[in-house]
């Protein structure tokens, strides 16, 4: 009965230590985040965010294959241009 409980108590130890490193590690990527963020506001650079994964994420989730949109294009969307080379200018 005394190593069951020890056992729990053991148990429950860890549980709420790892619920707390995971808390921290949460927040550490906050205040990175936000450190980075000021610190692009402060050089004069607005930040950048990528947030393309989320998009293929969606189309995958919804069953669309990724080069679909590629292959609905129409024909009317293609521009043909002639194409004339420009002299350097010489000064």
């Amino acid at each position: 009965m005394i190593s069951a409980f020890f056992s729990l108590l053991s148990r429950l130890v860890l549980t709420v230590a790892s619920v707390l490193l995971v808390l921290a590690l949460l927040v550490l990527a906050l205040f990175t985040m936000i450190g980075l963020l000021l610190w692009s506001l402060v050089r004069g650079r607005k930040p950048v965010l990528d947030l393309s994964g989320f998009k293929r994420a969606q189309q995958f989730r919804a069953g669309r294959p990724m080069g679909e949109r590629a292959r609905h294009t129409a024909v009317s969307d293609v521009v043909d241009v002639e194409a004339r080379e420009v002299p350097d200018a010489k000064s």
